[in-house]
């Protein structure tokens, strides 16, 4: 532990501050009594600050950072801010307790205003000793090429007071004659206790405490006003002036404003996906540096999470282009009946009259043969609707519900839409449900894919940020609206006219499109808030289809086998045969189920997002340009989709790759890119001037002319993510007690099951070799589940047969699973 003593200067205009006086004028006595206090308390005050400085880890697992002495940090505030850094530095600063005493004598003679005046002095003191202190950190640690957040303060802003024994426990305060009692409050009380990050690439601010980042713009306290600057975002051909406050992170601010940004990380520098370019010349830090090509900063390109806005700025956001998302099945769409909740038939009343005086509800009821239940808002205009009609009308009914009442010439309008929100990919259909027709389909990129890759960091946002969870919500809320007009001006349809939007999606997805917390589903035990089907009122979400209309989830099984799951086992028909059959959607989280008739069985793997292209060094989306197949014998050994220049690789492409790769010798079964004097295949030798080095890491390169290579690290994190799956499928199948030759039928669904090569996944272990001739790719199976539901209320009670049905396996919970994922690390 160290003990500094520092001379403090004592500013006339803090104390004013500290006394609630701040742009006004003051009394020339006042002042003068002010600055007879200051000269005063310069006798007084003896500024000390003792500090050390702790090397500290991060638990990604509980999200908490942990300190020498095994003590944690785990508000979610503290967390935050300390993220990213590699050591903290714990400090107390006192004036002891002179001042203090004066000031408690003045108020005990009823010198009200002099002891105010001494307290505030004394409160500038301890600012100005903060900020000596501060300064004094930052040029040390320049020196060794480091930099620090603001100080932050236990029981200041969002970090809990109790913090404060922490920093208690580790530093030896009494050397410094400060003591915390039981209530967390120090002697001398003109005392502050703090921490402070410490790391690489951290912008170190030129206060202690950096206004320009509070919220609170009326603080009187505040000693600077926040600047704005204007960001003037080019995204996808559209242009949009955004006002930021001085200090905001890029990132951050673009994708609060709507701006879709590349990425996979969440704005964690961890992706080098989030790639804008700056017309404006800006300081750039080594970390920031290893992600980007001398071409691509020589073009002003650069990772907008590490850009904090000091000034007005020009940006071009490098969109990856439109994906390719799947949204049909290769199995054929087979419905049993089309029994649909929403039914539409005419009904003649008969008119009222002066022997007939039965009101229009009952009259309705009567028509119906039943009681009917009717909104207020359809019973409202129920009078005016059949006056207008001549007692002729469609009538609307869900159940025994009736939710519309039209004209008869609406009859044939009866409209429904069925939901797969995936962690990327939205697929959406719409559906005359008094038919079973399908009308159109529409797809598009998840928008909250610009919050992060996985749902681990969509629901630590919605931790972190106080508004984060609704802003999820409202993101996919405006999503389903905007499919909603979408299909409507393509159709030309009314939004009245769409009575029931089905949705399915991983259990995280279905909770934020209600609105619903996520926060327990990230760590142990993984408890959602809720797995039943939900069917509940359109309006009370702000979804604009018909003002009484119906929003249906599927059941999910657990936090991690969700409602997609349910609806690709409904479709499969797995559940119905004798063979038994397993069904894997790859995505971020692998889902696999195992089963038939007589059991289902379930995990989830948390492959992570590699294979939708995330967290490889050239990876991206399967969008145009994005080399998707790769093989060693053919000249050129890749292809693009849309046969466009290559601008980097998707999922089929990095599978394929190290298939070859290793199929060729060039690649080992550990997953080592050999050296070139190692590889002895023939087939492997012709491309020994490919075995490169890139950022000091052996590398493969793909295409020469466009420099896209695959790592060292992206092999790593491709079998990170095959590891976890292929061990999920091997405790399926030990746990059920069959062979992998017992497995009839392998389906692999999703967008990625359906583009991958086979051959490929078998190749590298994804998948077991011996199945490869019985896997069949199903496309969407999620989407039409959904589909199905929404045309049957049959195959929605079997959909909740299903999900009753599937016993789910816990891996982690799993003795095995290390030895197995271990194993299936190997190629």
């Amino acid at each position: 532990m160290v003990i500094k003593s520092y001379d403090v200067e004592i500013d006339e205009r803090s104390v004013l501050r500290y006394l609630g006086y701040k742009d006004v004028g003051v009394d020339e006595d006042l002042l003068n009594e002010v600055r007879n206090a200051i000269d005063e308390v310069r006798q007084l005050v003896v500024p000390t600050v003792c500090f050390d400085r702790f090397a500290i880890k991060y638990n990604d697992i509980r999200d908490e950072i942990i300190v020498p002495s095994e003590d944690t940090l785990d508000d979610d505030y503290i967390v935050d801010k300390l993220k990213g850094t590699k050591y903290v530095i714990m400090a107390v600063a006192t004036i002891k307790d002179k001042i203090e005493s004066m000031s408690s004598h003045f108020f005990g003679d009823g010198k009200y205003m002099k002891g105010m005046i001494f307290d505030a002095v004394g409160n500038a003191a301890l600012e100005n000793l903060c900020q000596k202190f501060y300064c004094d950190m930052i040029d040390e640690l320049k020196k060794e090429g480091l930099g620090a957040t603001e100080m932050i303060f236990p029981g200041d802003s969002k970090w809990n007071i109790n913090a404060q024994k922490i920093i208690f426990k580790n530093l030896d305060t009494s050397k410094i004659g400060v003591i915390l009692d039981e209530n967390y409050t120090m002697r001398p009380m003109k005392s502050l206790s703090f921490v402070l990050g410490v790391g690489k690439g951290l912008r170190s601010s030129e206060s202690h405490h950096d206004c320009s980042k509070c919220d609170f713009s009326q603080c009187i306290y505040r000693m600077v006003k926040r600047n704005k600057h204007i960001v003037k975002v080019n995204y996808g051909g559209i242009y949009k002036g955004i006002e930021v406050y001085d200090g905001a992170n890029l990132f951050k601010a673009l994708v609060e404003n709507g701006v879709s940004v590349p990425n996979s990380c969440g704005g964690y520098h961890t992706c080098g996906k989030c790639k804008v370019i700056v017309k404006e010349r800006l300081p750039i830090t080594d970390e920031e540096r290893q992600h980007l090509s001398n071409i691509e900063l020589e073009k002003g390109v650069r990772l907008s999470c590490f850009l904090n806005i000091d000034r007005d700025l020009n940006v071009t956001v490098l969109d990856e282009g439109d994906a390719l998302i799947l949204t049909d099945s290769i199995d054929t769409f087979n419905l049993d009946d089309l029994s649909p909740r929403v039914k539409k038939k005419i009904v003649r009343l008969d008119l009222p009259t002066l022997d007939d005086q039965r009101d229009d509800l009952r009259r309705v009821s009567d028509s119906l043969g039943f009681d009917a239940k009717m909104p207020l808002s359809v019973l409202s205009a129920l009078p005016d609707i059949l006056e207008s009609h001549d007692y002729n009308v469609a009538i609307t009914l869900r159940n025994n519900e009736v939710i519309s009442v039209e004209g008869a010439d609406s009859i044939d309008s009866v409209y429904g839409i069925s939901i797969d929100i995936g962690t990327t990919t939205i697929a959406a259909y719409l559906y005359n449900i008094k038919t079973g027709t399908r009308i159109d389909v529409f797809s598009d990129v998840n928008p909250q894919k610009s919050f992060g890759a996985d749902v681990i960091s969509r629901i630590n946002y919605t931790i972190t940020e106080d508004d984060g969870l609704f802003r999820l919500h409202r993101i996919i809320v405006d999503e389903i609206n905007k499919i909603v007009n979408a299909f409507c001006t393509r159709n030309a349809i009314s939004k009245e006219n769409i009575y029931e939007i089905v949705i399915v999606g991983n259990t995280v997805m279905i909770h934020l499109a209600l609105g619903v917390t996520v926060k327990n589903i990230a760590n142990s035990p993984y408890i959602p808030a809720f797995t039943y089907t939900m069917e509940l009122k359109a309006n009370t979400l702000g979804i604009n289809i018909n003002k009484e209309g119906y929003i249906v989830t599927l059941p999910m099984v657990a936090s991690y086998v969700g409602a997609d799951t349910v609806a690709a086992v409904l479709h499969s028909r797995m559940y119905k045969g004798d063979d038994i059959t397993l069904l894997v959607d790859i995505g971020t989280n692998g889902e696999i189920v195992l089963g038939n008739k007589d059991f289902l069985i379930s995990c989830s793997a948390a492959a992570g997002p590699a294979f939708e292209g995330a967290d490889i060094t050239f990876g991206m989306s399967g969008v145009e340009g994005a080399i998707d197949h790769v093989d060693l014998k053919r000249d050129p050994i890749f292809t693009t989709i849309g046969g466009k220049i290559a601008k980097g690789i998707c999922g089929s492409g990095i599978v394929d790759v190290i298939a070859e790769l290793f199929k060729h010798g060039i690649v080992d079964n550990t997953g080592r890119i050999l050296d070139k004097d190692e590889v002895t295949s023939a087939v492997g030798k012709k491309f020994l001037d490919r075995i490169v080095q890139y950022n000091e890491m052996p590398a493969f390169l793909i295409d020469d002319e466009n420099g896209i290579f695959l790592t060292q690290k992206d092999v790593r994190q491709v079998q990170l993510a095959k590891a976890a799956i292929r061990a999920g499928i091997n405790i399926l199948i030990n746990e059920v007690g069959i062979s992998e030759t017992d497995i009839k039928r392998v389906y692999l669904a999703g967008g990625f099951g359906s583009y991958i090569s086979i051959e490929s996944a078998a190749t590298i272990g994804l998948i077991p070799s011996e199945l490869k001739d019985r896997t069949i790719q199903i496309g969407n199976a999620a989407g039409l589940g959904a589909s199905l539901a929404l045309l049957s209320d049959n195959e929605l009670n079997r959909a909740k047969i299903v999900r009753d049905k599937i016993k789910y396996i816990e891996l982690s919970n799993v003795s095995i699973f290390q030895d197995e994922f271990i194993k299936s690390m190997y190629l």
